[in-house]
């Protein structure tokens, strides 16, 4: 499960990680989720505008690699 809390609304969204998503890119699986999440370089990397918590860009991490550095699945973005 990864939890989204949006700072600016307070709002909370849980969504479930199904195994087979594991490997997908965490920007494009949060945006699948109906996460908006900012990207003008649609992924490449370059913009940093996909930062959420600790400076982490979701265009350059695969959701189960969230997963290991964050164990607790809390998303925090900043805008949302």
């Amino acid at each position: 499960m990864i939890i989204v809390k949006g700072l600016a609304s307070g709002k909370e969204t849980e969504l479930t990680v199904l195994p087979e998503s594991l490997d997908e890119n965490l920007l494009t699986w949060l945006r699948a989720q109906g996460v908006t999440i900012a990207s003008s370089c649609d992924g490449e990397g370059v913009c940093k505008k996909c930062v959420i918590q600790n400076g982490w860009l979701t265009c350059v991490m695969t959701v189960g690699s969230f997963l290991k550095k964050a164990p607790h699945g809390i998303v925090e973005v900043s805008y949302l």
